[in-house]
This record gives C-alpha cells, sequence and structure tokens, in this order.
C-alpha cells in the first residue's frame, strides 16, 4: 500500500534527452511541481532507474546517440520492477509512423517537439493519475487475493478439524485417539508432542520423546491454559497437553487462526479422554457387580446345599466378605 509519506511527497519525474538546453527547458518547467532528475543518456537513465528509488515518470527523447529512446522504453518495459512506470516520449520526430513506433514500443504517451507547456502538463498528469489507479487497482487484486486465500487456508483447517471430530468418536482407547490426533497435525504441517496427564503416555512425529522435552511439559502444565515461547506453543487441558513446536511465527494472520484453533482441538481431545476413562471405569465397576453376584450366588448354593452340616463360622465369614465388597463399590 501507499505511505502517507509517499502519498505526501513530490512526485519525481525522469527527464532524459541528450540536449542539454531541453533538459534544461524542461527542469524549468517541471521543477515548481515535481522532483526532477535529468539523464542525458539512455544507459544513464537505466542505471539511475536501477540504483535508485524508480521515479513515477520518465520524459523520453527518442533520437539520442548509442542507445535510443525506443530501446531504452522496451528494456523498462520488459522489466518487472520498471514495467509499470509511464514513459511519455517528447520528440522531434513527430510522422505518424514514428509516434506509431513508440506506442509499439511501451511509450503511454507522445508529445511532439516543439510542445505546447500546458499540453505537456496535462499529459503529465493523466499518466501519473492513471499509473495511481492501476496501482490502486492491483493493491486491492492483491489484497483480494490474500484475503481468499485465507478463507479458503480457514475452510480446510476447519475441515480438518470437522474430519478428526468424526473420526474421534469411533475411538475406544487412547492410543487410537493419540495416533489420530497426530496424523490431524500432520495434516495441519505441524509436529507436535501431546501428553497425556494421568497416564504420563507421550505420542509424539518423532517417535521417543526426550526427558528435556518430558520435563518442560510437566513443569509448564500449571502455568496456564496456553503458553507461547518463540517458534512453540503450549496447550494445556486437564487430561492432555499438546506442545507445538513449529508455529507459524512468520504469518500473523495465520498464527492466531491456528492458536484458536488448536486451542479448540484440545479441549475436544479432553473431552473424549474424559469419555473413555469413564467408559472404562464403567467397564470395571461392571466387571466388580458380575463378581459380587457370582460370590452371591455362590455363598446362596452353599447355604442350600449345607443341610445339617451348615458352617454359620464360613457363612459369617463369606457374608462378611462379600459385605465389604459391596461396600467397596458403592464408594
Amino acid at each position: 500500500m501507499i505511505s502517507e509519506q509517499e502519498a505526501a511527497r513530490p512526485q519525481h519525474i525522469l527527464v532524459v534527452d541528450d540536449q542539454p538546453e531541453n533538459l534544461k527547458s524542461l527542469e524549468q518547467i517541471l521543477r515548481f511541481s515535481y522532483q526532477v532528475s535529468l539523464a542525458a543518456t539512455g544507459e544513464a537513465c537505466l542505471k539511475l532507474v536501477a540504483e535508485r528509488d524508480p521515479p513515477d515518470l520518465i520524459l523520453l527523447d527518442v533520437d539520442m546517440p548509442r542507445m535510443d529512446g525506443l530501446t531504452v522504453c522496451r528494456r523498462l518495459k520488459a522489466d518487472p520492477a520498471t514495467s509499470l512506470i509511464p514513459v511519455i516520449f517528447v520528440s522531434a520526430l513527430s510522422r505518424l509512423s514514428e509516434r506509431l513506433a513508440g506506442y509499439h514500443a511501451g511509450a503511454d504517451d507522445y508529445v511532439a517537439k516543439p510542445y505546447d507547456v500546458e499540453e505537456l502538463l496535462v499529459k503529465i498528469r493523466i499518466a501519473l493519475n492513471n499509473r495511481h489507479d492501476l496501482e490502486t487497482a492491483r493493491e486491492r487484486s492483491t489484497l483480494a487475493r490474500e484475503e481468499m486465500e485465507t478463507s479458503l487456508a480457514a475452510c480446510t483447517e476447519l475441515n480438518l478439524m470437522a474430519d478428526f471430530f468424526h473420526r474421534s468418536l469411533e475411538c475406544d482407547d487412547l492410543r487410537t485417539l493419540g495416533d489420530r490426533l497426530l496424523d490431524t497435525f500432520d495434516r495441519f504441517g505441524l509436529r507436535v508432542i501431546v501428553r497425556l496427564v494421568e497416564s504420563g503416555h507421550y505420542f509424539s512425529h518423532a517417535g521417543e520423546v526426550g526427558v528435556l522435552d518430558q520435563e518442560m511439559m510437566e513443569s509448564l502444565y500449571e502455568k496456564g491454559n496456553i503458553i507461547d515461547f518463540g517458534h512453540r506453543t503450549l496447550i494445556n487441558a486437564k487430561f492432555v497437553s499438546v506442545l507445538v513446536r513449529n508455529m507459524p511465527l512468520h504469518d500473523d494472520v495465520r498464527y492466531q487462526r491456528w492458536r484458536d484453533n488448536l486451542k479448540l482441538l484440545v479441549e475436544v481431545v479432553n473431552s473424549l479422554i474424559d469419555n473413555l476413562q469413564r467408559k472404562s471405569n464403567r467397564q470395571g465397576e461392571r466387571e466388580r457387580l458380575q463378581s459380587l453376584i457370582g460370590g452371591i450366588h455362590q455363598l446362596i448354593e452353599q447355604l442350600q446345599g449345607s443341610g445339617d452340616d451348615l458352617n454359620w463360622d464360613q457363612a459369617c465369614h463369606d457374608l462378611n466378605r462379600l459385605r465389604m465388597a459391596w461396600e467397596s463399590y458403592q464408594a
């Protein structure tokens, strides 16, 4: 975008002519409204443009020794760095074929010598306005393209997250959940370490997790939900911590978007782990209850078959054991 400082400075016009009197005349006309630079040869023009900030417009003579204006114009228009600089030929070569040759070389306009000062100034203003409009349109186009690319990237990332959420519902154990989480981070292009808090298990793209990384994740677990340090971001939840090792520091927009998305992803994974652990606990409770019921049935069978040989001490012992098992189950 054009800065306020650039907009406030005088526009810069480079005048190129091999005749000193022509250079002096044009400088006198332009110096009150524009910043003016002078070059007496085509080679000097190209050197000035390459070594300094490019001018906003070039007034270029056609008939010059060694390198004529047509050649200079073609070189300027062929270089992406200078192709947008407006070029107006100011020349005594005024026949139609000569003017057409100037336009074919890439000139934006053509003024014949001797020129009318007002006409020349009007053509300069028009050329500068056209360049400003073109640059504004290009900037808007670039901004629109960047916004579209950002939107497409955001949609892709949301689709990746939605796919993970869908596939994670099929996970019956933490190992499978961890593998699918790593796969999702891999599709994001992120290298991570996943720590399951209660079990102390680690998952990583690199396989084994180093002791230093483990100690760092454990020491920062209670320091906050999101901790940023350099290109790393640590996201903590009750049952899981995720260390991202290559956050995109070069792209502020993507960095913030990923930070928000990853926080949501970790929160969902935390809930999934909680559900899996509850499911595992319920399974353990069912097994304990089945064992208790089996013990009761066994005691009943013993009582029914004991008859006169009933061992009350043993029966009381078995009942007391079952009572303690029941109390433990309820706890």
